[in-house]
């Protein structure tokens, strides 16, 4: 047994110690600046001057969805800030629409800042509307105001070499429609080679720049070059182009811009609900996105557009203030190299009597084992959990417990299989297994994922190099085989520790098992410490991993018994009065976010699950039932021309609200076979494969801003055919007789997206 002061003891210490030391640096770089204040230099970014601006922009704090009355006092408000700063904008009116088989008319908030050599602008681009359930002071309110500030900073500053266009978009919300327009038909928008946007999902937490344009490696570079303390991920960039979220930068990627994507994620349970509000407003995270935005834009202002280099990068942050990069095409190199001389080590361990073949086998065999083991007891707790009623929603209120719990699992399997393995693969076995498994992966990720590589490449190689002064000795010595063992799982901590911390704000409740699988990876490189585990004395064989297992079931414990849901992190749950016009019948419906029916809801009446009739197209859980009928007047679908050729009708239609709702639709079912879809003139773009899914394969063309004379829909369809089109329009809020309902909504529940509705519809037959 080692002694207390044995090389083994302190090698355990020390790399215990040194985890802590890099996961207390990575949560306090995880932390976004001290807002400057009001009075600071006028070439600097305050969040206190952005704060203060928001507040004036959205001074009644209420809801403003593109179109409404609310967000032409919020625009105009925007437009009176600008005039204040000295800026002359002007408002882009246009009618426009998104892949999303959205159209509106939309109104762009425009203001320049010329530069002294014309045809190159830099875009500098927010949004200004809310969802209908929420005022929207995050989302995107403090972009607005960041945006506000950057263009105030600009103007203390030399005049630019590139114009600065500062763009403050209507109808993000309702698919993108406001960057459409201004791609689609603003003139400015041909002068635009780089766009530099602000969007938040939360309220709160570090800016992260988590999307650039296809000029990836350039993007990076310069924003090294040019902002300090840059902290970015291509883990993280990477991940989202395979998510379904788009924001208006989607849309200027698409039109050839280069540029990068801001955003804060925190407080996601308080995202499109009435809680984005001014209470909730972090001027901290305000300040993360002015540190980064304002100086890359005076940066580029200033930069040649003039050719820029294609090519993906390789990128991670260093405790939030620093970013290390490469073009992401020398990981391969560099992980060929890694496992080359990681291969050439163990050959020569093996020649030199100090390692086994069959220590090797048990090493690689051990390090498969801890993965799989972490593997399937993450997917079992997963289930587990989600069965318990711990995670009935993506994002629960208190998620501490579950990520503590998850990644005890990684830290159980790799010690108790570390132990487990340790007699058979000795030390050198143990770090073979570990380190041929490492190299090989991360030759696989850089050919596939090569924004993934840094993960595995930074870590292989430090452990080809740390372990040279060990393995080229022909006997044991404890301070270079120390060094081969500490300084890989350093690297693997430093590169991955902030994505740990980060993973469950970001992706919610799938993170939970990425948390597990990525603790044990991280910890695979102390696998060899499991030798000196075995040989303290006072730790009796599995005394180890049985602390770590009793820590893991007391967090899991914790997270049975505090709720999913609090005030400040509520369900969401939307009611409903749908009124069918053809059949008369009325209903109540509501959509809890879990699934199920809040108790207080189930009691105030008799609800009943709603069967795959009540909105076909409709993929919400939904509870329905009996509604008084208020003869609402339904919506209108008028074909004003039709005709016919080679087998197919085309006709021309007039949706139209009758009861003056701000928004309808119209539905075609998935086998109506339409094509050539178009509304106001404007050809329908086929929406992305997701949005098929979600509207159960039916296709759907809405309009969030519908004119009292209606929208012009034309379309073709095959002759010979009964097609029965759904169309409904839309008002938000219930009426009268749901107050009922409203009263029932426990305070651990909230509306949410468009929020509450009242919709009316009616079908409407094209015989053949």
């Amino acid at each position: 047994m080692d002694s207390p002061s044995s090389p083994g003891l302190r090698r355990i210490v020390l790399s215990a110690a040194v985890l802590a030391a890099i996961f207390i640096l990575a949560f306090l770089g995880n932390q976004p600046p001290g807002p400057k204040p009001l009075d600071a230099p006028p070439n600097q970014f305050s969040a206190a001057r952005a704060v203060d601006s928001l507040r004036r922009i959205l001074k009644e704090d209420v809801p403003h969805p593109v179109g409404s009355a609310e967000d032409d006092a919020v625009r105009q408000r925007i437009l009176d800030e600008l005039m204040k700063i000295g800026y002359q904008p002007r408002v882009q009116t246009a009618f426009a629409c998104s892949k999303y088989a959205a159209c509106a008319t939309v109104n762009n908030i425009l203001a320049r800042l010329d530069g002294s050599e014309p045809g190159s602008a830099v875009l500098v681009s927010a949004h200004y509307d809310s969802v209908p359930a929420g005022p929207g002071d995050s989302d995107d309110g403090t972009g607005a105001a960041t945006v506000l500030e950057i263009a105030r900073a600009l103007k203390s500053l030399p005049a630019p070499r590139n114009s600065v266009i500062f763009l403050i978009d209507e109808g993000e919300e309702a698919g993108l429609i406001g960057a459409q327009a201004f791609v689609d038909s603003d003139p400015w928008a041909k002068e635009v080679r780089v766009d530099v946007n602000v969007d938040n999902r939360g309220t709160h937490g570090p800016s992260m720049m988590f999307e650039t344009g296809r000029a990836n490696d350039w993007a990076i570079r310069f924003f090294v070059q040019h902002v300090p303390h840059v902290a970015a991920d291509s883990i993280a960039y990477t991940v989202y182009k395979s998510l379904p979220n788009d924001t208006d930068f989607t849309v200027f990627k698409q039109a050839g811009y280069e540029g990068m994507n801001f955003a804060y994620v925190k407080g996601v349970g308080q995202y499109h609900t009435p809680l984005d509000n001014s209470a909730n407003v972090s001027a901290a995270s305000v300040q993360g996105h002015g540190d980064y935005m304002l100086p890359l834009v005076a940066a580029l202002a200033g930069a040649d557009f003039a050719n820029l280099p294609a090519g993906d990068a390789a990128y991670f942050s260093v405790f939030g203030h620093w970013t290390v990069h490469w073009p992401a095409e020398r990981s391969l190199p560099i992980a060929c190299i890694a496992l080359a001389l990681i291969a050439a080590q163990i050959v020569w361990l093996f020649f030199a009597g100090r390692l086994s073949w069959q220590q090797i086998l048990w090493g690689m065999t051990a390090w498969l084992v801890m993965m799989i083991v972490t593997s399937a007891a993450a997917l079992v707790l997963a289930r587990a959990v989600h069965l318990a009623g711990v995670t009935p929603v993506t994002f629960i209120a208190y998620p501490q417990p579950l990520e503590a719990g998850f990644a005890l699992v990684g830290i159980v399997a790799v010690i108790t299989n570390g132990m487990v393995f340790s007699r058979r693969a000795g030390f050198w076995g143990l770090w073979s297994g570990v380190w041929a498994w490492w190299s090989i992966l991360a030759v696989v990720v850089s050919l596939r994922a090569p924004g993934l590589s840094h993960m595995l490449v930074v870590p292989a190689a430090i452990a080809a190099c740390a372990a040279l002064p060990a393995t080229i000795r022909r006997k044991e010595s404890s301070a270079p085989s120390s060094l081969a063992v500490l300084l890989p799982l350093a690297a693997a901590a430093i590169v991955s520790m902030s994505l740990l911390i980060e993973m469950y704000a970001a992706l919610g409740e799938p993170a939970l098992m990425l948390i597990a699988g990525l603790t044990a990876l991280l910890l695979t490189p102390a696998a060899p410490l499991a030798v000196d585990v075995r040989a303290v004395a006072g730790f009796r064989g599995l005394a180890v991993p049985w602390i770590a297992i009793v820590l893991g079931a007391l967090f899991l414990f914790g997270a049975v018994i505090v709720p999913a849901y609090s005030a400040k992190t509520p369900e969401r749950v939307n009611f409903r009065y749908l009124e069918d016009a053809d059949s008369g019948k009325a209903q109540w419906a509501v959509e809890p976010d879990s699934g199920h029916l809040p108790e207080a809801i189930r009691l105030a009446a008799n609800f009943h699950q709603a069967d795959k009739s009540y909105l076909p197209w409709d993929t919400n859980h939904a509870f329905l039932t009996d509604a008084p009928h208020r003869d609402l007047a339904p919506p209108t679908f008028t074909i004003l021309e039709s005709s016919e050729s080679e087998g197919r009708r085309t006709y021309r239609a007039l949706m139209r609200s009758e009861r003056g709702a701000p928004a309808a639709s119209v539905l075609f079912p998935p086998d109506a076979g339409v094509q050539a879809i178009s509304m106001g003139g404007i050809p329908w773009q086929p929406p992305p494969e997701r949005v098929k899914r979600y509207l159960q394969n039916w296709t759907a063309f809405s309009c969030p801003t519908m004119t009292a004379t209606g929208e012009e829909i034309s379309f073709s369809a095959p002759t010979g055919k009964t097609i029965e089109v759904s169309v409904l329009d839309e008002t938000y809020g219930l009426p009268p007789e749901g107050a009922f309902l409203l009263h029932a909504r426990p305070l651990t529940a909230s509306s949410s997206q468009s929020g509450d509705v009242t919709l009316v519809i009616r079908h409407v037959q094209l015989l053949p």
